[in-house]
């Protein structure tokens, strides 16, 4: 216990001198916990946004006779409802490749990449994570309305309430123009969002000429909880004992490419991860380049806290050798000085949280959105921190621990000099 005191009383005495070196500490912490906090919404902004775009956590895909399609569809939707937890929503939808389709306004065309065809009711809380800068998600069942991005709604300079023509060519490759009104525009640059519609179900079969039991894929969502890939694996097995399923796939494209030589109805569970091989190449990088500003910060933050304490222990060489005079045990000089550096790294953390919760406050504030593609790692246009409380553990951690070991080696050194030594050595 008096070690503690004694410690604290030096800290008090030499406060100056601690000063530069709580700074090291609060200021390189802040740094990396920042890095990791403003890194981590981003990737979660990111996987939001891709989970709007393909519909949840997973998706049920059938390949017939007719390609990928689901006849029938209200019943097999039943079968899978039937085989999950009571949370999961599971929705229809109709993704629709936009080959020869657009928009035009006024003489503007606008060509896209995606429609999608989804039940705006089953999907209100999926789809509702969108911004919004104009009108809202109440789109009803077999109605012409339609969400479309800021960048299509700045070329074909239209707003909520606007009717455009929408030009699709049908299945059986007849070019079909049909009127829509803009209900919505949604700010989003990426590659989820610029060139992606979203229009009713119902409609865009009917636009396209499929019968009214169509669908292309059955998505299933769990909006208050992340889904791991254990319990997805899960209900795979559960869906295997009632459909005729494929394999377990890691890659979309895997079941799809399959999808050609089968000789009868097989469908596929498409994890959401599937879609998102590009992404996470995308995602580790990310990862990468932070870890590695990270560790590059931890050393340095270590390394200057170390050297530093190394240098402060030798100059006290004579306050040691005191402490050995009087009796003082070497286990209990090397406790005192210990805990000098832990309250010096403890406060240095405390500092460093609440630093980098001020600049996390003060960075979601400015809108961002101006940057091009840049959308998909934000929410409504800003910068969502998000922490990682094991990443932040780990930091402070090596910090801590790292940081204390180099103390601890300079201490051992110090305290094997004698006494009378240590008494005329002068600083």
């Amino acid at each position: 216990m008096y070690q503690t005191k004694i410690a604290l009383r030096s800290l008090i005495y030499r406060k100056n001198q601690y000063v530069s070196l709580f700074l090291v500490a609060m200021f390189g912490i802040a740094i990396s916990l920042a890095a990791i906090s403003v890194s981590t919404g981003m990737i979660k902004s990111m996987n939001q946004k891709a989970k709007i775009y393909y519909g949840g956590d997973f998706a049920m895909m059938c390949a017939t006779d007719d390609g990928l399609a689901i006849f029938d569809y209200e019943k097999n939707l039943e079968i899978i409802k039937s085989t999950l937890p009571k949370d999961a929503v599971v929705s229809p939808r109709m993704d629709l490749l936009a080959k020869d389709t657009a928009f035009y306004f006024e003489g503007v065309q606008a060509l896209q990449r995606t429609i999608k065809g989804i039940d705006f009711k089953k999907e209100r809380e999926l789809i509702s994570s969108f911004y919004l800068v104009e009108g809202d998600f109440d789109i009803p069942s077999n109605s012409n309305g339609l969400l479309i991005s800021l960048p299509i709604a700045k070329m074909l300079n239209v707003h909520v309430g606007d009717e455009i023509i929408f030009q699709i060519k049908t299945v059986d490759n007849i070019l079909n123009t049909v009127p829509v009104i803009v209900k919505g525009i949604f700010q989003d640059s990426s590659v989820f969002g610029t060139y992606t519609s979203y229009m009713d179900f119902n409609f865009l079969k009917k636009a396209y000429g499929r019968p009214e039991n169509f669908a292309n894929r059955i998505c299933v969502n769990f909006p208050n909880r992340k889904i791991t890939e254990k319990q997805l694996y899960e209900f795979y097995k559960l869906l295997k004992n009632k459909l005729n399923m494929y394999d377990w796939v890691e890659d979309k494209d895997d079941y799809i490419d399959a999808s050609d030589y089968f000789t009868q109805e097989t469908w596929g569970l498409i994890p959401l991860s599937a879609n998102l091989n590009d992404v996470e190449i995308m995602e580790l990088a990310m990862d990468a380049v932070i870890t590695f500003i990270v560790v590059i910060l931890t050393i340095i933050v270590v390394a200057g806290i170390g050297s530093t304490y190394r240098v402060l222990i030798m100059k006290r060489i004579t306050e040691i050798g005191i402490y050995m005079a009087i009796g003082m045990k070497k286990r209990a000089i090397t406790c005192t000085l210990l805990f000098e550096s832990l309250i010096l790294l403890i406060a240095g953390c405390i500092g460093g949280i609440i630093l980098t919760g001020a600049f996390c406050s003060i960075i979601s504030i400015f809108d961002f959105s101006f940057i091009p593609s840049f959308d998909m790692f934000l929410e409504k246009g800003n910068l969502s921190p998000s922490l990682d409380v094991i990443k932040s553990v780990a930091v402070l951690a090596s910090v801590i621990i790292v940081t204390l070991l180099a103390v601890l080696y300079s201490t051992l050194k110090s305290i094997k000099i004698m006494p009378v030594q240590a008494l005329a050595v002068t600083e």
